[in-house]
């Protein structure tokens, strides 16, 4: 039983490796699938630590949760890549927004749409600290 286990947390976390997604959103999703499938491997690990165990299932549990950990953390590189790419689109908008200003126009014709960028700029760094836990 614990073995079947294994082998279909295993199954899953092939059948995801390598996949990023073409989104954000995707990347996301991913990286939310594989840390639930790190939890699993984890709960297996912890129920193959039986008084009957042999050490080639407790290693082949083992396996599982690093094949496991490494999904995850392949998949949390793409959320934060994409997060530091959102932030440097945002702030490529934002400097092109502030060098778009007519020199003859006034701060108050062009306030609304630069505070717009600005905010956007502040939400994709929001968005890249979270990820790394700031």
């Amino acid at each position: 039983m614990r073995r079947t286990t294994g082998v279909l947390v295993g199954l899953m976390i092939v059948a995801t490796a390598g996949c990023s997604g073409e989104t954000p959103e995707e990347n996301t999703q991913e990286a939310c699938s594989a840390a639930e499938q790190l939890t699993v491997a984890l709960d297996n690990f912890d129920m193959t630590l039986s008084p009957g165990a042999t050490v080639d299932e407790v290693r082949d549990a083992r396996d599982t949760v690093r094949e496991a950990w490494q999904e995850l953390d392949a998949a949390a590189d793409d959320v934060a890549q994409d997060r530091g790419e959102a932030l440097d689109e945002a702030w490529e908008d934002f400097e092109q927004s502030v060098e778009d200003v007519n020199g003859d126009a006034t701060i108050k014709d062009a306030a609304d749409s630069l505070r717009d960028d600005a905010v956007e700029v502040q939400q994709a760094r929001d968005a890249l600290a979270d990820d790394l836990g700031c």
